[in-house]
């Protein structure tokens, strides 16, 4: 057995909302990019990906296995927003999403949409047969964890004009499986869910900020009986498929 430690980085986001659409934008140059949906037409979510690499041990036959996994951040978060005494601001304007995922098998936008609202790997809302959930198993999520903020409105001296405000965390979870791979890959997704933009004489949030984060994974490199192996093989094959 084999100690590795296997790290992902994902870069800061800064969005500013397009004053004459409320649609958001990038604010600086990172490689987010917006998933667009019917339902929310103003550039509401925004994901960073890519993968880690773990196909020189899949070529000498070896699963990586996984100890703990853990995030660290960056810099701050914080949002801007417009206000005023007909519009003041309410409970859910400044609302922010955050859901960090290592995964094994590569998720498509409308799942990564629907993260925010059920992690992976667990039952799934009733939300029709013509919504894609997926088909996922904890065993697919090597490091999950899903984070909500917003500002806290009692904190804020007047919400009937323009302001800013540090974002606090109000829920998280962690749901990591730390499952042991065979997969050649592993898909890394940061998504946002932001609140909606505030437009010309608008009202609402106008700018979000998040610092980098990483994630680390305290790993192992073993070489597992030829039949214990090939069974994992066959499943990571198995779970890349199906989805």
């Amino acid at each position: 057995m084999t100690d590795r430690t296997l790290v992902t980085e994902f870069a800061p986001l800064a969005m500013v909302a397009n004053g004459f659409t409320g649609n958001w934008e990038l604010s600086n140059v990172t490689d987010y990019r917006a998933i667009e949906t019917v339902t929310y037409p103003k550039l509401n979510y925004w994901a960073s990906e890519h993968k880690l690499d773990l196909s020189g041990y899949t070529q000498n036959d070896l699963t990586v296995g996984f100890r703990r996994s853990f995030e660290q951040e960056g810099g701050s978060k914080n949002l801007a927003w417009n206000a005023n005494s007909g519009n003041p601001l309410q409970p859910y304007d400044t609302a922010v999403s955050e859901q960090v995922i290592i995964s094994s098998v590569p998720l498509t936008d409308e799942q990564l949409v629907l993260t925010l609202l059920t992690a992976p790997g667990f039952i799934p809302y009733n939300l029709g047969s013509t919504v894609d959930t997926g088909n996922f198993n904890r065993t697919h999520i090597i490091h999950g964890h899903l984070s909500f903020y917003d500002v806290q409105l009692d904190q804020i001296v007047d919400p009937t004009t323009d302001g800013a405000s540090w974002l606090s965390l109000e829920q998280e979870y962690y749901y990591s499986s730390l499952e042991p791979t065979a997969a050649d890959c592993l898909y890394c997704y940061r998504v946002f869910g932001l609140p909606t933009g505030a437009a010309i004489d608008g009202y609402g949030a106008d700018s979000v900020i998040f610092g980098p984060k990483r994630v680390i994974l305290d790993a192992f490199v073993v070489e597992e009986p030829t039949l214990e192996y090939m069974m994992r093989l066959k499943r990571s094959y198995e779970l890349a498929n199906q989805v």
